[in-house]
């Protein structure tokens, strides 16, 4: 048997196929950077006072059904006001260190307010079903 002259289009196609494919978003990286992403992107959510992205990226383990994802949702409107109010809402977030064990990160962020004030954060992370989310 001699296959020597298919395996070149073979070849060419998979690289093809593969070199077409998305780039993962940082959500669904399991590494630092991921990690790392995901959190800075959290911190953005915030910024922006997108409350329906905040709860989508809340570990699925806290919000079980309807009643649940609405009362998260008032917690997290009524944090996001009282942030605006004390402090301007949040003006920039950068990620400096994580540590990951396992399935779960701590991301030390350093978050700076609308009125300068800047302060590190600690946000606890878990890796499940195949993205990153707040814990």
């Amino acid at each position: 048997m001699k296959h020597t002259g298919l395996l070149f289009p073979v070849a060419i196609v998979l690289m093809l196929v593969s070199s077409c494919k998305e780039k993962a978003s940082p959500l669904h990286d399991f590494s630092n950077e991921g990690a790392k992403a995901s959190a800075e992107l959290f911190l953005q959510h915030m910024r922006d006072s997108d409350v329906v992205a905040l709860v989508g990226n809340t570990d699925d383990v806290y919000i079980q059904d309807s009643a649940m994802h609405e009362q998260m949702s008032a917690v997290m409107a009524q944090f996001l006001g009282m942030q605006y109010a004390l402090h301007g809402g949040i003006s920039d977030a950068v990620a400096t260190r994580d540590t990951i064990v396992d399935s779960t990160a701590t991301v030390l962020m350093n978050v700076t307010y609308g009125d300068k004030l800047t302060e590190q954060v600690l946000m606890q992370m878990v890796y499940r079903n195949g993205s990153w989310k707040m814990r």
